[in-house]
């Protein structure tokens, strides 16, 4: 199956008017894009991490006036759901493709992650790709690259996370309305996949803090 890269017009239904309105044209353009390339790395995943993960696609159905300004699908090793789980997060804004490892507002082990990031502020400073984007909150589209970022930030966003109780932690890849890239299914999902590699070391640590959680508790 040939796989759909995101045009102009995905990117301007973003901005259409009314929630009806916009949630017809994401379920009709946009969601099967996200199941074509949920489709693709999913395997991929699985065989990186010798694991099982599943694809859970947002519904936001708890809106009830406001249309969504974003909309994405998640990946995580858990069927139910994956707000609980550090996670792989695909979506759309009006200007922007995202590609986060997520531990968003009901990731219950926000403090140890936080406090385990924080030892290890030189390594991220200096291991982490430049091009790489951070983000403390899944629902602003706001984002800080790293190669911008100093280690005074990285160190208050980790502190927030260690203390705050719906802090969030996003990083990864911003991809432009404008590249290429987000145009050609085939690319996005091979560029999608040698990001998620990078991310592993992350996701590993975050699912081992939940593990370090469970055992301490």
């Amino acid at each position: 199956m040939s796989l759909n890269g995101f045009t102009k017009k995905d990117f301007e239904l973003m901005e259409l008017p009314g929630l009806e309105n916009r949630m017809n044209a994401i379920k009709e353009q946009i969601q099967p894009k996200f199941k074509g390339l949920a489709d693709q790395l999913v395997p991929f995943l699985n065989k990186q991490t010798n694991a099982f993960f599943y694809t859970h696609i947002a519904r936001h159905a708890r809106r009830t006036v406001n249309p969504p300004d974003s909309t994405w699908f998640a990946l995580a090793e858990d069927k139910r759901g994956y707000k609980k789980y550090p996670h792989f997060q695909f979506g759309i804004w009006q200007s922007h493709l995202f590609f986060w490892l997520a531990c968003i507002d009901d990731y219950p082990d926000r403090k140890e992650l936080g406090e385990s990031l924080l030892s290890r502020i030189p390594e991220i400073m200096d291991n982490t790709p430049r091009y790489f984007c951070w983000s403390m909150d899944h629902t602003d589209s706001a984002y800080v690259i790293h190669e911008k970022i100093s280690a005074d930030q990285l160190t208050k966003m980790f502190n927030r996370l260690s203390k705050v109780r719906k802090a969030e932690l996003l990083c990864g890849v911003v991809i432009s309305k404008e590249d290429p890239r987000a145009r050609n299914g085939k690319q996005l999902a091979d560029y999608l996949k040698d990001q998620a590699n990078k991310l592993l070391p992350l996701y590993q640590l975050a699912k081992h803090c939940a593990h370090t959680s469970v055992s301490s508790s």
